[in-house]
């Protein structure tokens, strides 16, 4: 799981992964934030601006102003397409380890999929719905000025 992360991480100059378009689309209970502020995610999204974390992936912060919000928005999807691919690496290995019946791994392996991947996958989809509607106003301004 790590490696692929670590890999995209190397590879992002020549290109950046995408998500199928199955997950592409942020679904419309992903934008009214209900679900993900019960999950906690703004206060996920928190720690990660807050801390150190906040430097593992500087490609997804909007740092230099709205213009470069597009490119942004392809960053973060990017980064979800890794997170979605590093999830599906240890997927098998979890659930060899329930045919096995060893719990206690498959508890430490959903833990780290939970930290992982899963919160950063549900704190990039709830920004990258709050960056479309920004992009979404900014390009209808535009429309409505021209």
């Amino acid at each position: 799981m790590f490696s692929v992360l670590g890999f995209l991480a190397i590879a992002r100059p020549l290109f950046l992964p995408r998500l199928p378009q199955l997950l592409r689309r942020v679904r419309e209970w992903e934008t009214s934030g209900r679900t993900y502020k019960a999950l906690g995610v703004p206060a996920y999204g928190a720690l990660l601006r807050r801390t150190p974390l906040r430097y593992v992936n500087p490609h997804v912060h909007l740092n230099r102003g709205p213009a470069d919000a597009a490119v942004i928005r392809d960053e973060m999807e990017a980064a979800e397409a890794a997170h979605f691919g590093a999830a599906a690496t240890i997927v098998p290995y979890m659930v060899f380890a329930c045919v096995q019946d060893w719990w206690g791994v498959v508890a430490l392996f959903m833990a780290i999929q939970i930290g992982v991947n899963l919160y950063p996958i549900f704190h990039l989809r709830w920004v990258r719905a709050r960056l479309n509607r920004l992009l979404n106003r900014k390009h209808l301004g535009h429309t409505r000025h021209a």
